[in-house]
């Protein structure tokens, strides 16, 4: 009987350590579920150099984030991220709906590649689109809605932030050139609050669409880019700009 106890309060122990270790390594699971995760969410190659998150003060940033480019595509990558600051409201950390303050993204650079009949930005999109269908939580009104229980995480984020990026347009008619333009920032509020809280995928679902809308409202207005994109680089900047309307 003794023993029995003694092998419980080390398994007590064990699984206490490791649920300590979960909670205060929080730069090392993001870091880890980006990497192993996200080229499920996006169908592409994600890779992050360093991330730091405070599970006291929920303050963080993340950096040297690259995002690879679809196949079919010739660009070494799709966008490189400078600093992504990030603030958790570390009351709900571990809950299951967890709510975001603030993500920024501060001088991303992004590469707005034409292959074939469809873009770089557009292929990632689909792919990120078709895992949300695959993976949405089921909807209050759905049947049975209300017997399941969602397993994993949903979030609020309240302030989301691209500042200072640029974006690199290019295609086979300009031979391996790019234009590079400036991309005006971006500000998104109360993502998720209506909902009662999305899934990660949902999230970056919203955040792509808005950056292709971006870019072809950018593309549209300037004269320069028109001509130097051709026909094509203004049909799809109209499909990117009527699919976010």
């Amino acid at each position: 009987m003794r023993k029995a106890l003694v092998v419980l309060v080390i398994l007590l122990a064990i699984v206490a350590g490791a649920a300590f270790w979960v909670y205060e390594s929080l730069d090392v699971l993001v870091k880890f579920t980006l990497e192993h995760y996200g080229p499920d969410v996006a169908g592409v190659p994600i890779r992050v150099a360093h991330v730091e998150i405070s599970p006291t003060s929920g303050r963080g940033s993340l950096k040297g984030i690259e995002i690879g480019n679809p196949q079919g595509f010739t660009a070494p990558h799709a966008a490189r991220l400078g600093e992504v600051r990030v603030q958790v409201d570390p009351a709900t950390i571990r809950s299951r709906l967890v709510r975001i303050r603030e993500i920024a993204i501060e001088g991303p650079t992004i590469v707005y590649e034409r292959g074939g009949k469809s873009t770089n930005l557009d292929a990632i999109h689909r792919n990120i689109e078709g895992y949300v269908s695959r993976n949405a939580p089921p909807k209050p009104s759905d049947p049975g809605a209300g017997d399941t229980v969602w397993p994993h995480n949903l979030f609020i984020v309240d302030r989301f932030t691209i500042r200072g990026a640029k974006v690199t347009m290019t295609n086979p008619a300009l031979r391996g050139q790019g234009i590079t333009f400036d991309l005006p920032d971006i500000e998104l509020r109360d993502m998720g609050k209506s909902e009662g809280g999305l899934t990660p995928s949902q999230l970056a679902n919203i955040v792509t669409n808005t950056v292709i809308a971006k870019i072809a409202q950018k593309v549209l207005t300037n004269f320069d880019l028109l001509r130097k994109g051709g026909l094509e680089g203004a049909i799809d900047a109209l499909k990117g700009l009527i699919r976010w309307k």
